[in-house]
C-alpha cells in the first residue's frame, strides 16, 4: 500500500480515537454532563401597567384601539398584590370580537368567535385589581397565595387557584362584597 493511500486511514484512526477518549473521560474534580436547567420565573405584571403597555402600542401604531370595547377583565395567577402572569381582555371593536392577552411576551390579538357579556367595562369608573386586593387582603389570602380573577358585569370574581370550588365576589365600583 502507497504511503499516500495510508494518510486518510490513519487520520481517521487519530478521529475516532480521540472521540472516544473525549466521550470516556472526565478532568479531575468530576465533569462530563450536568444539570444546567433553572427554575422558570414566574414573572407577574399589575393590571395599569399592562394597561399602559397597551396604550404605548397604540400611540406607536402597532395596535388601534379606536372604538375599543372592555366587555371582561380576567387575571390568571394574580398574587396577594394584584399582579398576574397574564391578563385577558374581552373586547368589541367595530363589530368584532377579540381576546387581548398580555403575558411575559407582551399583548396579543386573538380572533374570538364565542360569545362575551353585553355591558361595558366602564374602566374610569372601576377600582383597579392593585386596590381590590390591598383592601380585602385578609379575605382573599383565604383563598391560598395565588388566585384568578374575574371581571364581568361590574362584578369581580376571585378564586382559589388551587380549589376552583372557592370563590368571592365583590363590586368593581365600590370594592363592597358582593351577594
Amino acid at each position: 500500500m502507497k504511503l499516500a493511500h495510508l494518510a486518510p486511514l490513519l487520520g481517521l484512526c487519530i478521529l475516532v480515537l480521540s472521540w472516544t477518549c473525549g466521550c470516556t473521560s472526565a478532568p479531575d474534580g468530576g465533569g462530563g454532563i450536568q444539570d444546567i436547567t433553572t427554575e422558570p420565573t414566574v414573572e407577574r405584571i399589575g393590571f395599569e401597567e399592562a394597561l399602559r403597555d397597551l396604550e404605548v402600542l397604540d400611540g406607536e401604531g402597532l395596535e388601534d384601539l379606536t372604538g375599543m370595547e372592555i366587555v371582561t377583565v380576567s387575571g390568571s395567577g394574580v398574587d396577594c398584590t394584584g399582579n398576574a402572569t397574564t391578563w385577558t381582555l374581552g373586547v368589541r371593536q367595530a363589530e368584532n370580537t377579540s381576546l387581548m392577552v398580555h403575558s411575559q411576551s407582551g399583548w396579543s390579538r386573538y380572533v374570538w368567535h364565542g360569545p362575551l357579556p353585553e355591558e361595558q367595562v366602564e374602566m374610569d369608573a372601576t377600582i383597579m385589581p392593585s386596590a381590590l386586593y390591598r383592601g380585602h387582603a385578609a379575605e382573599i389570602g383565604t383563598l391560598g397565595e395565588v388566585t384568578d380573577l374575574t371581571l364581568i358585569d361590574g362584578v369581580y370574581t376571585i378564586r382559589s387557584e388551587e380549589d376552583q370550588t372557592r370563590s368571592l365576589t365583590f363590586d368593581a365600583q365600590d370594592m363592597e362584597a358582593a351577594a
